[in-house]
């Protein structure tokens, strides 16, 4: 033997591997833009997980095992694998004439008080059966998977009922145990008020509290999520239910300050939340809480641009040294945004980031808002070899030319599980 052994060597690359300096943490200031570039990188895997990275010509010593893949990037662009920590997929049924309507002047919380908008997808996710909800739940899966993600979140969220809940639960831990990328799922467990319940809000919360339990005990989920809203619910509210959520070992993360600034953000610096998504309207007081923290700000530039509302500020957040991620929000009514390379350029169209900012907000931050920061988002030794080859030598072009098809090739736990033919 005169190496390491590996079964995945891609060489000849522009290499991101966004490599921690000092402690692997949530990354702000300087970091925040650092992707880890190295020209003529390599990256090199054995059983799923990264063995090195390093340039030109040294994996040639490396101990190739019988059937490795070896490739040659060609000067292409290869990083780490997207992580999306903020997406709606268990459901049914699409909202077109909810989206015209918005067109038109409606109010997205007026319809939801009126029984559309989320009750609107609760009622068809009700109607349809488990083999339909997984069915669709595998189409966007796939549809994530080739635009780069490697990891993502799905929230339940449209059943409101608990034992709806409980049966979205079960289908997406099924998704999850068939899976070729990484999975976490989340219970989000005060979306909205189911319509029959509109009068007992105490009522539905202790509800929700009850089959915390049965979440825990079947490991259901990973984390307990709420929509702190105007109209929707308050953040004295929902506490006692996140309390109760930590204190059965589940993480807490919450819809905080999307449309309106209801105290979300500092709800979720009190609770040591691993995440605030939304944060449109953060305070200064809110923000400044999240700044002796490393909740992590997630940031959903989908939504604003479909519901029409002013998107976060990216460069708030920075300017404060709050962590910043971003996602998708892949949901039918306010966010269907189908890949990550969307979120980033809407990243920084939208919300102020830099490129380098986004590509590091999808990755490194993002693995942070799913507590996985230790296992993908970078390409160093150890980790998961979670990687997407792009179609291009500068992966600010992820930015740049929006809606382009740019990823190559998705590798989850070094095994190849997307393809894209690109025609010259």
């Amino acid at each position: 033997m005169h190496g390491r052994e590996a079964d995945l060597v891609i060489h000849g690359a522009r290499l991101l591997t966004l490599a921690p300096v000092g402690e692997e943490r949530p990354r702000v200031g300087h970091a925040a833009a650092d992707v880890g570039a190295v020209p003529g990188g390599w990256v090199a895997a054995l059983k799923g997980r990264i063995v090195e990275t390093g340039s030109g010509t040294a994996w040639e010593r490396l101990d190739l095992v019988k059937g490795a893949v070896v490739e040659d990037a060609g000067g292409r662009v290869v990083m780490p694998g997207f992580v999306d920590p903020h997406t709606h997929l268990c459901y049914a049924g699409e909202r077109w004439d909810e989206f015209a309507a918005r067109r038109s002047g409606s109010d997205y919380l007026a319809t939801l008080g009126r029984g559309g908008g989320i009750h609107a997808t609760v009622r068809s996710t009700k109607a349809a059966s488990d083999d339909e909800l997984l069915g669709l739940m595998r189409s966007r899966l796939d549809r994530a998977i080739a635009s780069g993600t490697t990891t993502i979140e799905i929230k339940s969220g449209y059943g409101l009922e608990p034992e709806e809940e409980l049966r979205h639960l079960r289908l997406i831990a099924r998704l999850r145990a068939e899976a070729l990328v990484d999975v976490s799922a989340t219970f989000l467990a005060a979306h909205a008020l189911p319509l029959r319940a509109s009068a007992d809000r105490a009522g539905f919360l202790r509800s929700a509290r009850a089959i915390l339990a049965t979440v825990a005990r079947e490991h259901l989920a990973e984390s307990v999520d709420a929509f702190v809203e105007k109209g929707v619910f308050e953040a004295d509210e929902v506490e006692p239910l996140m309390r109760e959520a930590a204190a059965l070992g589940l993480a807490v993360t919450i819809h905080a300050d999307q449309m309106n600034d209801v105290g979300g953000a500092a709800l979720a610096a009190r609770l040591d939340a691993r995440s605030a998504d939304h944060v449109s309207r953060i305070s200064a007081d809110g923000l400044h809480a999240l700044e002796r923290t490393r909740t992590v700000a997630v940031l959903l530039p989908g939504s604003p641009l479909f519901v029409g509302y002013e998107p976060a500020d990216g460069r708030r957040f920075v300017a404060n040294r709050v962590p910043v991620a971003i996602g998708t929000d892949h949901n039918p009514g306010t966010s269907p945004l189908e890949g990550m390379p969307v979120a980033v350029a809407l990243a920084v169209s939208l919300c102020g980031l830099t490129p380098h900012e986004a590509i590091v907000a999808a990755t490194a931050n993002a693995a942070h808002a799913l507590r996985r920061g230790k296992r993908t988002g970078a390409l160093v030794e150890g980790r998961r070899a979670d990687i997407a080859v792009l179609d291009t030598d500068d992966e600010r072009e992820l930015a740049y030319r929006l809606g382009a098809r740019l990823v190559r090739e998705v590798y989850a736990s070094g095994a190849r599980v997307a393809q894209t033919e690109f025609i010259r």
